[in-house]
Protein backbone atom coordinates (compact mmCIF):
# COMPACT_ATOMS: atom_id res chain seq x y z
CA UNK A 1 0.00 0.00 0.00
CA UNK A 2 1.27 3.47 -0.77
CA UNK A 3 0.15 7.10 -0.85
CA UNK A 4 0.30 7.38 -4.69
CA UNK A 5 -3.43 8.18 -5.13
CA UNK A 6 -2.74 11.60 -3.60
CA UNK A 7 0.81 12.19 -4.80
CA UNK A 8 -0.28 15.27 -6.76
CA UNK A 9 -2.60 16.65 -4.10
CA UNK A 10 -1.58 19.47 -1.77
CA UNK A 11 -4.81 19.73 0.26
CA UNK A 12 -8.24 18.16 0.47
CA UNK A 13 -10.70 20.16 2.56
CA UNK A 14 -14.27 19.74 3.64
CA UNK A 15 -16.13 22.63 5.24
CA UNK A 16 -19.06 22.53 7.62
CA UNK A 17 -21.51 23.56 4.90
CA UNK A 18 -20.54 20.55 2.79
CA UNK A 19 -18.16 22.33 0.41
CA UNK A 20 -15.37 20.00 -0.72
CA UNK A 21 -12.14 21.45 -2.16
CA UNK A 22 -9.05 19.83 -3.66
CA UNK A 23 -5.90 21.86 -4.25
CA UNK A 24 -3.34 20.15 -6.47
CA UNK A 25 0.41 20.53 -6.21
CA UNK A 26 0.41 22.76 -9.33
CA UNK A 27 -2.06 25.16 -7.66
CA UNK A 28 -5.23 24.06 -9.44
CA UNK A 29 -8.35 24.18 -7.26
CA UNK A 30 -11.37 21.93 -7.75
CA UNK A 31 -14.49 22.57 -5.66
CA UNK A 32 -17.82 20.75 -5.30
CA UNK A 33 -20.66 20.61 -2.79
CA UNK A 34 -22.31 17.70 -0.98
CA UNK A 35 -25.56 19.62 -0.58
CA UNK A 36 -25.72 19.07 3.20
CA UNK A 37 -23.72 19.93 6.30
CA UNK A 38 -20.66 17.78 6.81
CA UNK A 39 -20.71 17.67 10.62
CA UNK A 40 -23.32 16.98 13.29
CA UNK A 41 -25.29 19.82 14.86
CA UNK A 42 -23.36 19.65 18.15
CA UNK A 43 -19.95 19.27 16.50
CA UNK A 44 -17.47 22.09 17.05
CA UNK A 45 -15.48 21.23 13.92
CA UNK A 46 -15.81 23.84 11.18
CA UNK A 47 -13.47 22.25 8.62
CA UNK A 48 -11.19 19.28 8.11
CA UNK A 49 -8.16 19.51 5.81
CA UNK A 50 -6.14 16.49 4.74
CA UNK A 51 -2.47 17.27 3.99
CA UNK A 52 -1.22 14.14 2.19
CA UNK A 53 2.34 15.37 1.68
CA UNK A 54 2.70 15.87 5.44
CA UNK A 55 0.56 12.88 6.44
CA UNK A 56 -1.49 15.15 8.73
CA UNK A 57 -5.01 16.45 9.16
CA UNK A 58 -5.76 20.02 10.22
CA UNK A 59 -9.04 20.51 12.07
CA UNK A 60 -10.47 24.00 12.54
CA UNK A 61 -12.95 24.56 15.35
CA UNK A 62 -15.93 26.89 15.34
CA UNK A 63 -14.07 28.98 17.95
CA UNK A 64 -11.12 29.59 15.63
CA UNK A 65 -8.65 27.06 17.08
CA UNK A 66 -6.58 24.66 14.98
CA UNK A 67 -5.65 21.08 15.79
CA UNK A 68 -3.02 19.14 13.82
CA UNK A 69 -3.33 15.37 13.88
CA UNK A 70 -0.44 13.16 12.74
CA UNK A 71 -1.58 10.26 10.57
CA UNK A 72 0.09 6.85 10.30
CA UNK A 73 1.75 5.73 7.12
CA UNK A 74 1.03 2.14 6.04
CA UNK A 75 4.67 1.16 6.43
CA UNK A 76 5.00 2.65 9.93
CA UNK A 77 1.92 3.24 12.12
CA UNK A 78 4.05 4.34 15.08
CA UNK A 79 6.90 6.63 13.91
CA UNK A 80 8.17 7.67 17.34
CA UNK A 81 11.65 8.40 15.99
CA UNK A 82 13.26 7.97 19.42
CA UNK A 83 10.83 10.31 21.17
CA UNK A 84 10.00 9.28 24.73
CA UNK A 85 6.41 8.47 25.62
CA UNK A 86 4.81 10.05 28.68
CA UNK A 87 1.34 9.10 29.91
CA UNK A 88 -0.44 11.77 31.94
CA UNK A 89 -3.34 11.06 34.26
CA UNK A 90 -6.31 13.37 33.83
CA UNK A 91 -5.38 15.65 36.74
CA UNK A 92 -2.08 16.53 35.07
CA UNK A 93 -3.82 17.30 31.79
CA UNK A 94 -5.87 19.73 33.87
CA UNK A 95 -2.63 21.37 35.00
CA UNK A 96 -1.45 21.78 31.41
CA UNK A 97 -4.83 23.23 30.47
CA UNK A 98 -4.68 25.74 33.31
CA UNK A 99 -1.13 26.76 32.45
CA UNK A 100 -2.23 27.49 28.88
CA UNK A 101 -5.50 29.27 29.64
CA UNK A 102 -5.51 30.36 33.29
CA UNK A 103 -2.00 30.11 34.84
CA UNK A 104 -3.15 31.65 38.10
CA UNK A 105 -5.09 28.47 38.89
CA UNK A 106 -1.79 26.58 39.27
CA UNK A 107 -0.69 27.75 42.70
CA UNK A 108 2.60 25.82 42.80
CA UNK A 109 5.24 27.82 40.90
CA UNK A 110 7.46 24.78 40.35
CA UNK A 111 4.57 22.71 39.01
CA UNK A 112 3.58 25.54 36.67
CA UNK A 113 7.15 25.85 35.37
CA UNK A 114 7.36 22.09 34.89
CA UNK A 115 4.14 22.13 32.88
CA UNK A 116 5.53 24.88 30.63
CA UNK A 117 8.72 22.88 30.15
CA UNK A 118 6.75 19.77 29.23
CA UNK A 119 4.66 21.67 26.69
CA UNK A 120 7.82 23.06 25.09
CA UNK A 121 9.33 19.57 24.83
CA UNK A 122 6.18 18.28 23.14
CA UNK A 123 6.19 21.22 20.72
CA UNK A 124 9.86 20.50 19.93
CA UNK A 125 8.89 16.86 19.16
CA UNK A 126 11.03 15.47 21.96
CA UNK A 127 8.11 13.88 23.82
CA UNK A 128 4.87 12.14 22.84
CA UNK A 129 1.85 12.49 25.13
CA UNK A 130 -0.59 9.75 24.08
CA UNK A 131 -4.31 10.19 24.52
CA UNK A 132 -6.37 7.29 25.88
CA UNK A 133 -10.05 6.40 25.86
CA UNK A 134 -10.02 7.26 29.58
CA UNK A 135 -9.06 10.84 28.72
CA UNK A 136 -12.01 11.05 26.34
CA UNK A 137 -14.56 9.76 28.84
CA UNK A 138 -13.17 11.85 31.69
CA UNK A 139 -13.20 15.00 29.57
CA UNK A 140 -16.61 14.43 27.99
CA UNK A 141 -18.29 14.06 31.39
CA UNK A 142 -17.31 17.59 32.45
CA UNK A 143 -20.49 19.69 32.55
CA UNK A 144 -18.91 23.15 32.24
CA UNK A 145 -18.71 23.75 28.48
CA UNK A 146 -15.86 26.26 28.47
CA UNK A 147 -13.67 24.21 30.79
CA UNK A 148 -14.44 21.03 28.84
CA UNK A 149 -13.55 22.70 25.54
CA UNK A 150 -10.22 24.01 26.84
CA UNK A 151 -9.23 20.65 28.28
CA UNK A 152 -10.29 18.79 25.13
CA UNK A 153 -8.38 21.29 23.00
CA UNK A 154 -5.26 20.88 25.14
CA UNK A 155 -5.35 17.09 24.98
CA UNK A 156 -6.04 16.86 21.25
CA UNK A 157 -3.47 19.51 20.30
CA UNK A 158 -0.66 18.11 22.45
CA UNK A 159 -1.35 14.43 21.77
CA UNK A 160 -1.54 15.21 18.02
CA UNK A 161 -3.14 11.88 17.14
CA UNK A 162 -0.95 9.68 19.34
CA UNK A 163 -2.90 7.12 21.33
CA UNK A 164 -2.43 4.55 24.06
CA UNK A 165 -3.81 1.28 22.74
CA UNK A 166 -6.90 -0.06 24.48
CA UNK A 167 -5.62 -1.62 27.75
CA UNK A 168 -8.11 -4.47 27.33
CA UNK A 169 -6.40 -5.36 24.06
CA UNK A 170 -2.96 -5.26 25.71
CA UNK A 171 -4.20 -7.38 28.64
CA UNK A 172 -5.67 -9.98 26.32
CA UNK A 173 -2.44 -10.16 24.34
CA UNK A 174 -0.42 -10.69 27.52
CA UNK A 175 -2.61 -13.63 28.54
CA UNK A 176 -2.50 -15.17 25.07
CA UNK A 177 1.28 -14.68 24.86
CA UNK A 178 1.92 -16.30 28.24
CA UNK A 179 -0.18 -19.35 27.41
CA UNK A 180 1.10 -19.73 23.84
CA UNK A 181 4.71 -19.45 24.95
CA UNK A 182 4.43 -21.85 27.89
CA UNK A 183 2.47 -24.60 26.18
CA UNK A 184 3.23 -24.14 22.47
CA UNK A 185 6.66 -22.51 22.54
CA UNK A 186 5.41 -19.62 20.40
CA UNK A 187 6.35 -15.96 20.67
CA UNK A 188 3.61 -13.71 19.33
CA UNK A 189 4.05 -10.30 17.73
CA UNK A 190 3.14 -7.70 20.32
CA UNK A 191 0.78 -4.88 19.30
CA UNK A 192 2.40 -1.45 19.43
CA UNK A 193 1.05 0.26 22.54
CA UNK A 194 1.71 3.93 21.71
CA UNK A 195 0.66 4.47 18.14
CA UNK A 196 -1.11 6.49 15.44
CA UNK A 197 -3.14 3.40 14.53
CA UNK A 198 -6.66 4.81 13.98
CA UNK A 199 -8.33 1.90 15.75
CA UNK A 200 -6.05 1.73 18.79
CA UNK A 201 -8.19 3.51 21.38
CA UNK A 202 -10.94 0.88 21.31
CA UNK A 203 -9.12 -2.02 19.65
CA UNK A 204 -10.52 -4.66 22.05
CA UNK A 205 -14.14 -3.60 21.61
CA UNK A 206 -16.77 -4.02 18.94
CA UNK A 207 -16.89 -0.82 16.93
CA UNK A 208 -18.80 0.13 13.80
CA UNK A 209 -16.36 0.28 10.86
CA UNK A 210 -16.12 3.48 8.85
CA UNK A 211 -18.85 3.67 6.20
CA UNK A 212 -16.61 3.85 3.12
CA UNK A 213 -17.60 2.97 -0.41
CA UNK A 214 -15.82 -0.29 -1.24
CA UNK A 215 -15.55 0.73 -4.90
CA UNK A 216 -12.54 2.86 -3.95
CA UNK A 217 -9.09 1.23 -4.29
CA UNK A 218 -7.91 -0.41 -1.02
CA UNK A 219 -5.25 2.22 -0.36
CA UNK A 220 -7.81 5.01 -0.72
CA UNK A 221 -10.22 3.19 1.61
CA UNK A 222 -7.45 2.88 4.19
CA UNK A 223 -6.56 6.58 4.01
CA UNK A 224 -10.20 7.58 4.29
CA UNK A 225 -10.65 5.32 7.32
CA UNK A 226 -7.59 6.86 9.00
CA UNK A 227 -8.85 10.41 8.41
CA UNK A 228 -12.38 9.65 9.57
CA UNK A 229 -11.20 7.86 12.73
CA UNK A 230 -8.73 10.59 13.67
CA UNK A 231 -11.37 13.27 13.17
CA UNK A 232 -13.99 11.30 15.09
CA UNK A 233 -11.81 11.09 18.20
CA UNK A 234 -11.31 14.85 18.21
CA UNK A 235 -14.94 15.54 17.37
CA UNK A 236 -16.06 13.40 20.31
CA UNK A 237 -13.82 15.30 22.70
CA UNK A 238 -14.98 18.71 21.48
CA UNK A 239 -18.70 18.01 21.17
CA UNK A 240 -20.91 20.75 22.58
CA UNK A 241 -22.88 18.31 24.72
CA UNK A 242 -21.29 16.64 27.74
CA UNK A 243 -21.68 12.90 28.29
CA UNK A 244 -22.11 11.80 31.94
CA UNK A 245 -19.94 8.87 32.94
CA UNK A 246 -21.79 5.76 34.09
CA UNK A 247 -20.63 4.85 37.61
CA UNK A 248 -19.14 1.38 38.17
CA UNK A 249 -21.09 0.94 41.40
CA UNK A 250 -21.40 -2.86 41.19
CA UNK A 251 -17.67 -3.31 40.58
CA UNK A 252 -16.82 -0.95 43.45
CA UNK A 253 -19.20 -2.70 45.85
CA UNK A 254 -17.87 -6.19 45.21
CA UNK A 255 -14.26 -5.15 45.74
CA UNK A 256 -15.13 -3.18 48.86
CA UNK A 257 -16.85 -6.28 50.23
CA UNK A 258 -13.88 -8.49 49.37
CA UNK A 259 -11.47 -6.08 51.06
CA UNK A 260 -13.64 -6.18 54.17
CA UNK A 261 -13.68 -9.98 54.04
CA UNK A 262 -9.88 -10.07 53.97
CA UNK A 263 -9.71 -7.57 56.82
CA UNK A 264 -12.19 -9.54 58.93
CA UNK A 265 -10.47 -12.89 58.24
CA UNK A 266 -6.75 -12.43 59.01
CA UNK A 267 -4.34 -14.85 57.33
CA UNK A 268 -0.69 -15.31 56.45
CA UNK A 269 0.84 -13.22 53.67
CA UNK A 270 0.88 -16.27 51.40
CA UNK A 271 -2.81 -17.03 51.93
CA UNK A 272 -3.67 -13.36 51.44
CA UNK A 273 -1.90 -13.34 48.08
CA UNK A 274 -3.73 -16.52 47.10
CA UNK A 275 -7.04 -14.90 47.97
CA UNK A 276 -6.35 -11.70 46.07
CA UNK A 277 -5.06 -13.73 43.10
CA UNK A 278 -8.33 -15.68 43.06
CA UNK A 279 -10.26 -12.39 43.02
CA UNK A 280 -8.02 -11.10 40.24
CA UNK A 281 -8.67 -14.20 38.11
CA UNK A 282 -12.40 -13.87 38.74
CA UNK A 283 -12.30 -10.23 37.67
CA UNK A 284 -10.73 -11.20 34.32
CA UNK A 285 -14.10 -12.68 33.42
CA UNK A 286 -14.20 -14.04 29.88
CA UNK A 287 -10.80 -12.58 28.96
CA UNK A 288 -8.87 -15.61 30.23
CA UNK A 289 -10.99 -18.44 28.73
CA UNK A 290 -11.27 -16.64 25.39
CA UNK A 291 -7.52 -16.07 25.15
CA UNK A 292 -6.82 -19.67 26.14
CA UNK A 293 -8.89 -20.72 23.12
CA UNK A 294 -6.99 -18.31 20.88
CA UNK A 295 -3.71 -19.69 22.24
CA UNK A 296 -4.99 -23.17 21.34
CA UNK A 297 -4.31 -24.77 24.69
CA UNK A 298 -6.30 -27.63 26.17
CA UNK A 299 -8.51 -27.58 29.30
CA UNK A 300 -5.90 -29.72 31.10
CA UNK A 301 -3.18 -27.23 30.22
CA UNK A 302 -5.38 -24.39 31.41
CA UNK A 303 -5.84 -26.21 34.72
CA UNK A 304 -2.10 -26.75 35.02
CA UNK A 305 -1.47 -23.06 34.40
CA UNK A 306 -3.96 -22.01 37.04
CA UNK A 307 -2.49 -24.38 39.64
CA UNK A 308 1.21 -24.04 38.95
CA UNK A 309 2.18 -21.07 36.79
CA UNK A 310 -0.29 -18.22 37.06
CA UNK A 311 1.63 -16.19 39.64
CA UNK A 312 5.02 -16.51 37.95
CA UNK A 313 3.63 -15.67 34.51
CA UNK A 314 1.68 -12.69 35.82
CA UNK A 315 4.89 -11.21 37.20
CA UNK A 316 6.24 -10.99 33.63
CA UNK A 317 3.18 -9.31 32.11
CA UNK A 318 3.82 -5.59 31.52
CA UNK A 319 0.29 -4.39 32.29
CA UNK A 320 -1.53 -7.21 34.09
CA UNK A 321 1.43 -7.79 36.40
CA UNK A 322 1.13 -4.21 37.66
CA UNK A 323 -2.67 -4.37 37.80
CA UNK A 324 -2.52 -7.56 39.87
CA UNK A 325 -0.10 -5.96 42.35
CA UNK A 326 -2.19 -2.80 42.73
CA UNK A 327 -5.29 -4.93 43.24
CA UNK A 328 -3.51 -7.00 45.89
CA UNK A 329 -2.34 -3.92 47.78
CA UNK A 330 -5.71 -2.20 47.73
CA UNK A 331 -7.59 -5.34 48.77
CA UNK A 332 -5.10 -5.92 51.59
CA UNK A 333 -5.89 -2.59 53.23
CA UNK A 334 -9.34 -2.72 54.79
CA UNK A 335 -9.15 1.01 55.58
CA UNK A 336 -9.23 2.04 51.93
CA UNK A 337 -12.53 3.08 50.39
CA UNK A 338 -13.07 1.99 46.81
CA UNK A 339 -14.28 4.74 44.46
CA UNK A 340 -16.03 4.84 41.09
CA UNK A 341 -12.92 6.00 39.24
CA UNK A 342 -10.66 3.28 40.73
CA UNK A 343 -11.34 0.84 37.89
CA UNK A 344 -10.38 3.33 35.18
CA UNK A 345 -7.31 4.54 37.07
CA UNK A 346 -6.06 1.02 37.77
CA UNK A 347 -6.59 -0.28 34.23
CA UNK A 348 -5.11 2.69 32.36
CA UNK A 349 -2.26 3.54 34.73
CA UNK A 350 -1.20 -0.12 34.85
CA UNK A 351 -1.15 -0.28 31.04
CA UNK A 352 0.73 3.00 30.79
CA UNK A 353 3.29 1.83 33.37
CA UNK A 354 3.85 -1.33 31.38
CA UNK A 355 4.22 0.27 27.98
CA UNK A 356 5.15 3.97 28.25
CA UNK A 357 8.55 5.36 29.16
CA UNK A 358 7.14 7.55 31.94
CA UNK A 359 3.85 7.88 33.81
CA UNK A 360 2.67 10.89 35.81
CA UNK A 361 -0.43 10.00 37.81
CA UNK A 362 -2.49 10.84 40.84
CA UNK A 363 -0.84 10.36 44.21
CA UNK A 364 -2.68 7.32 45.61
CA UNK A 365 -2.44 5.00 42.62
CA UNK A 366 1.14 6.02 41.83
CA UNK A 367 1.99 4.99 45.40
CA UNK A 368 0.38 1.58 44.83
CA UNK A 369 2.13 1.19 41.47
CA UNK A 370 5.50 2.14 42.95
CA UNK A 371 5.11 -0.53 45.61
CA UNK A 372 4.01 -3.04 42.98
CA UNK A 373 7.04 -2.31 40.80
CA UNK A 374 9.26 -2.86 43.83
CA UNK A 375 7.66 -6.23 44.63
CA UNK A 376 8.03 -7.32 41.02
CA UNK A 377 11.68 -6.27 40.95
CA UNK A 378 11.12 -4.06 37.92
CA UNK A 379 12.40 -0.67 36.96
CA UNK A 380 9.67 1.88 36.47
CA UNK A 381 9.59 5.61 36.02
CA UNK A 382 6.36 6.77 37.63
CA UNK A 383 5.81 10.16 39.22
CA UNK A 384 3.19 11.93 41.32
CA UNK A 385 3.69 15.40 39.86
CA UNK A 386 5.06 17.12 36.78
CA UNK A 387 7.87 18.75 38.74
CA UNK A 388 9.51 15.47 39.75
CA UNK A 389 9.07 14.08 36.23
CA UNK A 390 10.73 17.04 34.51
CA UNK A 391 13.56 17.01 37.06
CA UNK A 392 14.27 13.38 36.16
CA UNK A 393 14.90 14.15 32.48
Amino acid sequence: MNMMPFAHVSKMRIDRDGTFSVILMDGQNVTSAFGKEAFERTSLISSSTYLPQESRVSLQTTRGDEIFIDLPRPEDPSPLNERITVYLDQNHWSTLTNVLYDPGRVADDEERDAAKRLISLVSAKKIVLPMSAAHISETCKQADFDQRYKRALTITQLSAGWQLRDPLDLRRFELRQALAHRYRGRRLVSPVAVTLDPDALYSARDRQPSDIDDSFPPQVQWIMHVIISAGANVDTMLDAEHVPLDPSAEWVAQFQQFAEFIHDNPSTKEVKRQRTCAKFISDLGKELPEESVRAEITPDEMGDWMLNHVDNDLRKMPSLGIFREVLHEKLSDGRLRWEDNDLTDMVYLAAATGYCDYVVGERAHISHITNGIRRLGRGGRVFRNLRSFVESL
